[in-house]
């Protein structure tokens, strides 16, 4: 008999084939699960210390998404935007302040009769010490950063 373990032939009776194959079978296994443990992990964006008496509601602006509207309670943050492109982008999202950080969740409803297909994902936006910019990334479903970046400022006359 002939069993094949990562391109090798060997001859060898049945019992000690079985034998053979399940021994390769693990250092496969084995190869592979060490080179999933030695692959680059993205490091996780921290939070970082509160800023005393922040209040992210009201009018914001993104290059990126257009006019924002935030609405803040305690450390819950909703809000929607309105894209430049036209309503069938527009969007909304709810998310938690942690410290100096929005960690939130978007939602693009989209338009099929459009063309343009439902999105949804998640983000992260940090806080800068005045209250007044958020800069972060955005990505696609689970993703919080494949998306691209994404930077707010609010509206001074608000």
């Amino acid at each position: 008999m002939h069993a094949h373990c990562s391109g090798y032939t060997i001859k060898i009776g049945a019992s000690l084939m079985i034998v053979r194959l399940v021994i390769c079978s693990l250092f496969v296994g084995i190869i592979g699960a060490l080179t999933a443990c030695g692959a680059p992990q993205k490091k996780q964006v921290e939070a970082g210390p509160p800023i005393p008496g922040v209040n992210l509601s009201g009018a914001w602006y993104s290059t990126e998404f257009g006019d924002i509207q935030l609405v803040q309670a305690g450390l819950q943050v909703t809000g929607k935007y309105e894209d430049r492109r036209g309503p069938d982008h527009n969007g909304h999202f709810r998310g938690t302040l942690q410290g100096d950080l929005f960690r939130l969740t978007w939602v693009k409803p989209g338009n099929v009769r459009a063309a343009i297909e439902p999105r949804k994902g998640r983000a992260w936006l940090r806080v800068s010490r005045d209250g007044k910019n958020l800069s972060g990334r955005w990505g696609f479903d689970e993703s919080e950063d494949d998306g691209g970046v994404w930077n707010a400022e609010k509206s001074k006359y608000d």
